[in-house]
């Protein structure tokens, strides 16, 4: 009968119209007269993606309209689902009226109506409403809904216009507005406000936070929030902008508060974009008016910012990167003149394959520690290094499974040592080592599917350091 069905919608010739629109498919179908087309049983209509099920479907020459009997299911193309009892719709399925609905936007939020009408495949208008994204358990009502008397739905917008609306909690009123718009949870980014938070703290007492999202266009948007309390008037605010070749963050906030004689305020930022060559460029910026008033607010727990821009480029066997830093401590133990506050370094590391076999890894590196104090000829020390390092390595496979591993390579280092008078101000150093690792991974496995392993590791190295002792600016701080 699905056959005869596609078979009676071509002959019908004023219904080629319709057939154009949509596809009618059922278990039976029978004529009334030369205007009527009656289809019944496993009915489905096909129409650009959507689908749509019923027990039964009248199709009116004249009226050029669809009399459905549920129950009903649609689905369309963007993925939102359409349940109810009786409809009339036109063959397209964009315009008509449906009775007891109910619409499920992105398997997220659902909305109940005593009646949805249809407009120009764009706008649902649905009377007598109630949405929520919460699970609808029997008679209890969910943890939160909105009741409206009306609410628009453009689908092509992706908003949602309520109407004479009420916020309830289990079922009791919380709040109402005369009328309250939201996106839709198709729509990723819309303006409008967030969810507002509550914060508890000893120093700042109870808060509220209000976000309120801006659009900016397709690439750029700003999030401001006001943050209340009995100790703190904040403003905080997130701007983000993409570009073609890579993005921003900003974030920050200032305040005024109880615990501070000043205004407060912090700023990070951070870029990340792709250059010509294959190199990347990075820079990170940390600023805030005082030590506490990161970790006061709950922004960050550092205690020491670290600003900084890089640049890298990553090829097959090749690595070049180049970073300029500055840190500020937050700790009252430390003096910012002697961290050291400047850290500059650069570097090129490549990758040989050799005809002997195996890989020789090398690097050339400079680096410098910049303090701007020299007050006692100690505490203002400037180190700069610059160093060259090879290393040749190779395994084999050896009988029984025994794996094999040889090494050897050698670090030329010549530093320069200003503001500092416990050592030279030019000294070098020479590292040289060799070793041989034997391993031999044992495996088995036992009834019950457990699978043991031993290996036993055989090293042999030797390593040595041949001219003088350089001041220690790598692994004093971590």
């Amino acid at each position: 009968m699905r056959i005869l069905a596609l078979l009676i919608l071509l002959c019908l010739p004023s219904f080629g119209l319709a057939q154009a629109a949509a596809t009618l498919v059922a278990d039976n179908v029978r004529l009334n007269g030369e205007d009527q087309l009656i289809a019944s049983g496993n009915v489905e209509v096909l129409f650009d993606g959507s689908r749509l099920t019923a027990s039964e479907i009248l199709y009116d020459r004249k009226k050029d309209t669809l009399q459905i009997t549920g129950p009903i299911f649609i689905q369309s193309i963007d993925g939102t689902i359409l349940t109810a009892q009786t409809a009339t719709l036109d063959p397209r399925l964009e315009n008509g009226i449906l009775q007891s609905a109910r619409i499920v936007l992105d398997q997220q939020l659902q909305i109940v109506a005593a009646q949805i009408d249809r407009r120009e495949g764009r706008y649902s208008q649905l009377y007598k409403t109630t949405a929520t994204s919460c699970r609808v358990c029997g008679d209890r009502p969910p943890l939160w809904e909105i009741r409206a008397e009306r609410l628009i739905h453009d689908s092509e917008a992706r908003q949602l216009y309520f109407e004479n609306a009420t916020f309830r909690v289990r079922g009791v009123p919380v709040f109402w507005l005369p009328r309250m718009r939201l996106p839709d949870p198709t729509l990723d980014r819309a303006t409008g406000f967030l969810v507002p938070q509550q914060r508890n703290t000893t120093q700042l007492g109870t808060g509220i936070k209000l976000p309120y999202f801006f659009t900016l266009g397709d690439h750029r948007d700003l999030t401001v929030t006001p943050y209340k309390s009995a100790e703190t008037r904040t403003l905080e605010l997130t701007y983000r902008q993409a570009f073609t070749n890579g993005d921003i963050t900003v974030t920050g906030a200032v305040s005024d508060d109880t615990l501070f004689a000043q205004y407060r305020s912090y700023l990070f930022a951070e870029g990340k974009f792709d250059i010509a060559g294959g190199y990347q460029l990075d820079f990170d910026i940390e600023a805030t008016s005082d030590p506490a008033y990161l970790v006061d607010y709950g922004y960050s727990g550092k205690d020491r910012l670290d600003s900084a821009v890089s640049l890298v480029r990553v090829i097959d066997q090749s690595l070049f990167q180049t970073r300029l830093t500055y840190y500020e401590s937050l700790r009252d133990s430390e003096n910012n003149r002697s961290l050291p506050p400047v850290i500059a370094d650069l570097s090129y590391e490549g990758q040989l394959t050799p005809a002997m076999g195996g890989t020789i890894d090398y690097r050339a590196s400079v680096d410098t520690a910049y303090r701007p104090s020299n007050d006692d000829g100690v505490t203002g020390r400037d180190v700069t290094r610059g160093g060259m390092a090879a290393r040749w390595q190779n395994t084999w496979v050896l009988g029984n499974g025994i794996l094999a591993e040889a090494a050897t390579g050698a670090r030329a280092d010549l530093y320069l040592v200003d503001d500092d008078t416990a050592f030279e101000n030019t000294s070098a150093r020479f590292v040289p080592d060799v070793g041989v690792t034997l391993r031999w991974p044992l495996a088995t496995q036992t009834a019950s599917g457990a699978t043991h392993m031993l290996e036993p590791v055989l090293y042999l190295g030797w390593a040595d350091s041949l001219g003088a002792t350089p001041p220690n600016e790598d692994s004093t701080r971590s």
